[in-house]
């Protein structure tokens, strides 16, 4: 899989990075899954502060409260390929 974006500056100090471009999907399931279960940065946000290619997950501690997760991941769940993260300028 390979996936571009684009880095900007914020005010402040911090880089928020934002995914440009078509995707290149290494496989069907990916395809599928791709904005549900995995995709570029955190969940619903099309700028964040995470360059990575995440699976997005809840936590649920016994308090009651839920928490969204995100894990990086380099290769693809299903078929093993890697994700090529390219940053455009």
């Amino acid at each position: 899989m390979r996936i571009s974006y684009r880095s900007c500056r914020k005010r402040g100090c911090f880089t928020v990075y934002e995914q440009t471009g078509l995707l290149d999907f290494c496989c069907e399931d990916l395809r599928r899954e791709w904005g549900i279960l995995i995709g570029f940065g955190i969940k619903g946000h099309p700028r964040t502060s995470s360059r990575h290619v995440n699976i997005f997950g809840l936590h649920q501690f016994s308090t009651g409260s839920i928490i969204p997760v995100i894990t990086d991941i380099r290769y693809c769940p299903w078929c093993g390929e890697e994700i090529e993260v390219v940053r455009v300028k």
